[in-house]
């Protein structure tokens, strides 16, 4: 139970700061700037928070399920670029398209290389 508890506040901050940034940010109306940076941000944070394994039960679960998992969000980057598609706005959905899932996995492999140490000089 009190893993469910941390899960459910820290989701409750990752939801609180998502949409803070997304208000701090907007939506031009013609990219999806916010939700960009917030996906490869948090691809990046949680996969050095995987490498590095700072965290035990439920900390962990609270920081990578919780905070982590509402602060990213593939439901807006799918609402977001469906609604690319339906307006007929090729070019930007396909850079959307490969932003988001080229850029998450690099950020998310650049995420375990400094969270394992590698990236110390």
């Amino acid at each position: 139970m009190k893993e469910w508890v941390a899960v459910g506040l820290a989701g409750m901050a990752g939801a609180v700061s998502r949409t803070a940034i997304s208000h701090t940010f907007g939506h031009d109306g013609v990219f999806p700037y916010a939700t960009l940076a917030v996906n490869l941000s948090g691809a990046f944070v949680l996969c050095s928070l995987i490498a590095a394994a700072p965290f035990k039960q439920p900390w962990r679960a609270a920081v990578h399920t919780g905070f982590l998992g509402s602060f990213t969000t593939f439901s807006a980057l799918s609402e977001e670029l469906g609604g690319m598609l339906a307006d007929g706005r090729w070019g930007p959905s396909f850079l959307y398209a490969v932003l988001s899932a080229g850029g998450g996995l690099l950020s998310g492999l650049a995420g375990l290389w400094v969270g394992s140490g590698r990236g110390k000089s």
